[in-house]
């Protein structure tokens, strides 16, 4: 299969897409403001709480929450402590950072990690381009960025990247809680706070052979793309998959593990039983995927507007809230650096936005 990896860099975020035959099968977002707990961050961090029963510290960072970091790796802590941490895990939800202690500082680090006020960010990881391109296996790679081309050795390219194979309208079917099938079936995802549920639906389906090719077909389908939206979706944790009930029932747990085996987070799939129901757990290592973010949706329909009428001024029409995130100095000088001129904002009482020249 021609294999795609397509890193686009705008003001508001950067995202990468990794694509097979036209389709996605690996998408993640980094926003390109604030602070963020990148894997590989190293912190000189200070210790908030031991809780000895839990066999964990908490420790500041510096972020929204404390992370978090196992007494294995530093058993003789104490509140108060500095120390030097290192990013397993970005934190998730409501949990904090998972954190190490277990690095090696080089001689510069450790100069620094002395001179440091905790919390302080010593180190940066590699930032999301970088983490794709190193883990992302692909035949060819694109990005729409000259400097990122240049320092990941990719081939620059002219187009919207994400314009290709529908990529957006791919992307955007991923905040949608129905997916549609190929067979005319679709799955349903609903996400709480304990688990997951994945129901199949056949819809108007019904294949030749009867019942039993009809949930045989369904249910074949419903595992391969609840797989892809899994994974896609950075969905960990329970997860509890309602297929439609057949006698194939081990053909469409290996289906499923089949897609779910295509990144690294380990899932164990129990088999299904009499009422079509496979439950599966799969290891959480990815920020979930989050909300869409209309202040990274605008700044692209800018850049587009900007390219297709290059000297003209692009205006914005949004929500005050919306054109107060928008009109800040760090957003101003990133449209700037990808040769965006003159933007001008206003504040409507909208839901939506329009974005024109």
């Amino acid at each position: 299969m021609a294999s795609e990896l397509l890193v686009n860099v705008g003001a508001g975020e950067t995202r990468a897409a990794l694509v097979e035959d036209g389709v996605l099968q690996a998408y993640a977002a980094e926003p390109a403001t604030g602070n963020q707990t990148r894997t590989g961050n190293i912190y000189m961090g200070r210790i908030t709480r031991v809780m000895t029963a839990m066999q964990v510290a908490f420790v500041d960072i510096g972020q929204n929450r404390d992370g978090f970091l196992s007494l294995r790796d530093a058993p003789a802590l104490h509140e108060g402590a500095a120390l030097a941490v290192q990013v397993t895990r970005p934190a998730m939800g409501e949990k904090g950072a998972k954190l190490t202690a277990r690095m090696a500082l080089t001689p510069e680090l450790e100069a620094r990690a002395k001179m440091a006020k905790p919390p302080a960010l010593l180190s940066e990881g590699p930032d999301l381009a970088q983490q794709v391109a190193r883990d992302w296996k692909a035949d060819q790679l694109f990005t729409d960025d000259a400097r990122t081309a240049q320092r990941l050795k990719m081939e620059l390219a002219k187009d919207d990247l994400f314009l290709r194979h529908d990529l957006e309208d791919q992307i955007a079917a991923l905040h949608r809680p129905r997916v549609a099938l190929a067979c005319g079936g679709w799955i349903t995802i609903e996400q709480t706070e304990g688990l997951t549920a994945i129901d199949v639906n056949s819809g108007g389906f019904a294949a030749s052979g009867g019942r039993a090719e009809t949930a045989r077909v369904v249910n074949l389908e419903a595992a391969l793309e609840a797989g892809r939206q899994i994974r896609l979706r950075g969905i960990g944790g329970l997860i509890v998959l309602d297929f439609i009930q057949t006698e194939q029932g081990d053909e469409v747990a290996a289906a499923l593990g089949r897609a779910l085996a295509r990144d690294a987070a380990h899932s164990e799939i129990l088999p299904m039983n009499s009422l079509g129901i496979v439950c599966v757990a799969r290891q959480r290592l990815a920020t979930p995927l989050p909300p869409r973010d209309v202040v990274a949706e605008i700044l692209r329909a800018v850049e587009r507007s900007a390219r297709a009428a290059p000297g003209r001024e692009v205006t914005v029409r949004a929500a005050a809230e919306t054109t107060a995130r928008l009109d800040r100095p760090e957003i101003r000088a990133g449209l700037d650096r990808r040769g965006v001129g003159r933007v001008r904002y206003i504040s409507e009482v909208r839901r939506d936005f329009d974005v024109g020249t």
